[in-house]
């Protein structure tokens, strides 16, 4: 490992225009230590075109000869690296230039400091609609992550690499939230951080045909990371665990809304205020029903709330 040296792993399929924006964001950053590394996952396009143009000294460019889904494509950015710090990059989002500096002075600050996340703003793609988002890391635990994600999305993240060989890479296994599954098992190695402002545009793209894909998905995930901690799982109490599924209804629900699926949103909100009432919970039903766009502006009103509060 190089001292220093971020190592940035952009996973890419078939999106070589968002690629483009990604690698820029990547390179226009104000901290220079870094190197880029892109993996694509057996793209049948102009993706590797697109990676020679922005070719230079910082950049590597791997190709899978089959297939291996995001984790596994993770993982051989992550196996390729030299850098002291990993750092990742989803092909359809963009950093702000002064992230990576940011988070290395974060994580810095002590040596037990493994992980260091950010802010983030949510983009939907060709609208006007967005919303600020943060991290929630009161004392992050082993066992407060068992029960959610505190950490948020794989771009926001920056971690130690003797870290990861610690804990281990992505679970290639998991159908979706690989990303949170390493979070967990990262909560038992060393302390979690986070720079307390947005630091990228995280960018949706609504679609109908991929709700019921993505729900049954998280759902398999979900049984797998508790099949995964069933020991752990096992000791917890009958509150816990209620509150556990009322959370995993939620994500749900949010999975629904965000490909404008309202009917499966409010059948999930629904499943979630039961299973554990909720007065927020009632508010966002309320908007879930008059519609997606009515969601969007509560959730702004809310990361306006957060930005408020995070800035003292």
């Amino acid at each position: 490992m190089i001292k220093d040296l971020v190592s940035v792993i952009i996973p890419t399929h078939k999106r070589p225009e968002l690629l483009k924006k990604a690698i820029a964001s990547a390179l226009n950053q104000t901290y220079k230590q870094i190197e880029i590394i892109v993996v694509d996952d057996n793209s049948c396009d102009n993706t590797e075109q697109v990676v020679i143009e922005f070719m230079n000294g910082n950049i590597r460019y791997i190709k899978n000869e089959t297939s291996l889904g995001g984790a596994g494509a993770r993982n051989k950015g992550i196996e390729n690296s030299n850098g002291e710090f990993i750092a990742f990059l989803d092909d359809d989002d963009t950093w702000y230039k002064d992230k990576i500096e940011l988070q290395i002075k974060k994580i810095k600050l002590n040596d037990n400091n493994v992980l260091c996340t950010c802010g983030l703003q949510v983009v939907y793609s060709g609208t006007d609609l967005k919303y600020f988002n943060f991290p929630k890391l009161d004392e992050v635990t082993f066992e407060k992550m068992l029960m959610n994600n505190k950490v948020g999305i794989t771009s926001t993240v920056l971690v130690r690499r003797s870290s990861l060989d610690k804990a281990g890479l992505f679970d290639v296994s998991l159908p979706a939230r690989e990303e949170y599954e390493l979070w967990i098992r990262l909560s038992k190695i060393g302390d979690f951080v986070s720079v307390n402002k947005p630091l990228l545009d995280y960018f949706m793209h609504p679609s109908r045909q991929q709700i019921s894909a993505s729900i049954e998905k998280f759902i398999t995930a979900n049984d797998l990371i508790q099949k995964k901690y069933s020991d752990q799982f096992s000791k917890m109490s009958g509150k816990q665990l209620k509150q556990l599924k009322a959370d995993n209804y939620f994500q749900y629900s949010t999975i629904a809304i965000n490909n404008k699926n309202n009917f499966t949103a409010v059948k999930y909100i629904l499943r979630s205020i039961l299973k554990k009432f909720s007065a927020e919970k009632i508010i966002i039903l309320i908007t879930y029903i008059f519609g997606f766009r009515a969601y969007i502006l509560l959730k702004q009103i809310y990361g306006k709330k957060l930005m408020k509060k995070k800035n003292g």
